[in-house]
């Protein structure tokens, strides 16, 4: 049975004239009453690439989730017209709008972030577990996200941001239109910088964190996978690195190599 189109919504309802890049598509669940999984798709493109957009988890999201799930893929502003913080803050609001909207339809909450996206991703874990932590017991918009967030795919991610404008060094560009000239600021920034093992203390659930690397991937190297799983381990959590055929770099999103995986993945979550 096919899906019906997405639902289209800004995450910024209290603003008159939200910016278009401020919105997300939405596909609810097969009608239900009880609360069961979503997928969140979060695109790459250097921080910058207006031909990266939310619709790049459309087909990923048409053609991998079961068919009770619901699923979600946001756009953010991009650079240069915004820096860091400002992709994650945006994020984050769009997340926690979907929750504070279906938040009686979720169960659990698988995130996929691809490239750019997948450094998002984790910078989205880090801060809802830190925010969670700041609020103890108070059942908040952030807790109740956190705590639902049972699983994390990066897929030919950036987590090191020092690292990549060392081995590529005409990547520095878009790291400097994102993030600033200062590399002590890439580094406060990247994954690769977290408390991970002060983060794992403080998160009930140890979200599974599955990093993703295609051995067609023309644009990234092992490198930074192999940097971000090496520190997760190093923490205390259990990553798993999964090296498929995909592709190229933005075909990866939409291989079944990639496919295979996630179902892998959502058998996990189905079984929590």
């Amino acid at each position: 049975m096919s899906r019906p189109s997405p639902i289209t919504a800004f995450y910024t309802p209290t603003i008159a004239r939200p910016h278009p890049q401020q919105s997300m598509s939405i596909f609810p669940p097969s009608p239900s009453t009880r609360p069961v999984p979503w997928v969140i798709y979060i695109h790459g493109g250097a921080w910058r690439d207006p031909g990266q957009t939310k619709d790049m988890g459309i087909p990923l999201l048409l053609q991998s989730l079961p068919p009770t799930w619901g699923g979600m893929a946001l756009d953010y502003r991009l650079s240069p017209a915004v820096q860091h913080p400002t992709h994650l803050e945006d994020v984050l609001t769009g997340l926690k709008l979907l929750v504070s909207e279906y938040g009686e339809l979720i169960s659990h909450i698988v995130i996929i972030g691809h490239s750019a996206g997948a450094c998002l991703a984790l910078q989205v874990l880090a801060t809802l577990i830190a925010e969670r932590k700041i609020s103890g017991a108070t059942r908040g918009v952030s807790t109740s996200l956190c705590d639902r967030i049972k699983a994390l795919v990066g897929v030919e991610g950036i987590y090191d941001l020092v690292g990549l404008g060392k081995e590529y060094q005409s990547y520095k560009g878009f790291i400097w239109e994102a993030f600033g000239e200062d590399e002590e600021l890439w580094d406060e920034a990247s994954p690769s910088s977290f408390q991970w093992r002060e983060l794992l203390s403080d998160c009930t659930h140890n979200a599974k964190v599955v990093l993703v690397q295609s051995t067609g991937d023309q644009l990234l190297s092992m490198n930074q996978t192999n940097v971000m799983n090496s520190i997760l381990q190093d923490a205390g959590w259990k990553p798993e690195v999964k090296v498929i055929n995909g592709g190229s770099h933005d075909a990866t999103v939409e291989s079944t190599a990639l496919f295979d995986v996630l179902r892998d993945l959502y058998n996990y979550v189905d079984d929590l």
